[in-house]
């Protein structure tokens, strides 16, 4: 039994299909989100410091092998579900200039030294890649990145209580500072009282603060700024937190004072499109499918014929996990991925937008971000 047990999150046997499925020996894992899932360790330290490399070599037949930073590897051994964990020797105490020795060292033991191996070439530092190669002269590397995609899109049950956990608590923080905000007060001062509750609520740490009043709200990334917010503002925010690792992904938007009826309106229209989209989700509908039925069903509810974009992607221990909804993708759907679905549009010089977390079950979609009531805007008087 590890410190944190974290197995129940890690799908080992999704994990031995899909390298036999691509028909892969191993795998070489270091991007944070997957050396989370392939290994059952979580800690913070993985995405501040990449420069202390931790390696997940997972082969299709016997047992995975953790390499971690030698002064770390009893106590990071202690949280990972990967029972042979190895210490590699940092340069300075900071950086290992030969990482991929050590994964040489583990393939040759397994007799994979002329297999075909896959890695991260969307994610692994060139100079990382280039070791990887001068180690394995013989073995065929192939990239792994949507391998690894494919194997974290469809969640386990315990990720999905993560998840709706973390979707939960974050509501609770976004709706107990707009509860405790009053005209007057700054955009910094309202976000900062959501970092204050989330973190109470069980977050690790603030993971995405996107916020930004009136004129601002078309400012996409829009870090909250010591100005005041007005009567007639609207308030977008955009916000999640990392959970034990997981992390949330929601918007909940406000208004200062009474809504106008022209904001009543587009926001109306937004909430209630999305709200029929998220009705009409099932398993086996395509990306594009569900990109073309954001627009068909939304865009005509607008007032006046104003544009909205539908958008959505799944979430788990990364933000953007892939598929991504978009006209371009024809992956479909399973039971058991979590996704986000958003709808956006911009009216003059307000940008309204919503977004929620759902699940595919097999014979539709649960919502997870169920303790708001987002049909209106909350009111900030």
């Amino acid at each position: 039994m590890t410190l944190t047990d974290r197995s129940a999150f890690t799908n080992k046997q999704r994990i031995h299909d899909q390298l036999a499925k691509h028909d892969l020996d191993a795998i070489v894992v270091a991007q944070m989100e997957n050396v989370v899932y392939c290994s059952g360790f979580y800690n913070f330290d993985l995405r501040l410091l990449p420069d202390r490399i931790c390696i997940v070599v997972w082969p299709r037949e016997g047992e995975p092998v953790f390499a971690v930073p030698d002064r770390r590897e009893a106590s990071d051994g202690q949280m990972s579900f990967i029972e042979d964990i190895r210490g590699y020797k940092l340069l300075d105490g900071v950086f290992n200039p030969h990482p991929m020795a050590m994964v040489r060292d583990v393939l040759a033991e397994k007799g994979l030294l002329t297999g075909r191996i896959g890695y991260e070439q969307l994610y692994l530092p060139v100079y990382h890649a280039d070791q990887l190669r001068q180690n394995l002269p013989d073995a065929e590397l192939v990239s792994c990145d949507y391998v690894l995609d494919e194997i974290r899109m469809v969640k386990t049950p315990a990720e999905i209580e993560q998840l709706r956990f973390a979707a939960v608590q974050t509501e609770k923080a976004i709706a107990n500072a707009y509860e405790f905000t009053r005209p007057g007060d700054t955009e910094k001062q309202i976000v900062d009282h959501m970092g204050y509750a989330i973190t109470k609520l069980g977050a690790d740490f603030v993971f995405a603060n996107v916020f930004a009043a009136g004129p601002r709200t078309p400012l996409g990334h829009h870090l909250a700024e010591e100005i005041p917010i007005r009567h007639g503002d609207i308030i977008r925010v955009d916000y999640g937190g990392s959970f034990d690792g997981y992390v949330s992904d929601l918007v909940r938007m406000a208004v200062v004072g009474r809504p106008s009826g022209r904001q009543q309106a587009v926001y109306g229209a937004l909430s209630e499109g999305q709200q029929e989209v998220i009705e009409w989700l099932r398993p086996g509908q395509s990306m594009a499918e569900i990109a073309r039925k954001m627009q068909e069903i939304t865009g005509p509810k607008m007032p006046d014929g104003i544009g909205v974009h539908g958008f959505g992607h799944c979430l788990g221990l990364g933000i953007h996990d892939r598929p991504f909804i978009t006209v371009d993708d024809d992956r479909l759907t399973e039971p058991g991925m979590v996704m986000q679905i958003e709808h956006i549009t911009t009216n003059g010089n307000e940008t309204y937008h919503v977004e929620d977390s759902v699940v595919f079950r097999e014979n539709g979609v649960e919502l997870l971000s169920d303790y708001t009531d987002t049909s209106a805007m909350y009111v900030i008087e």
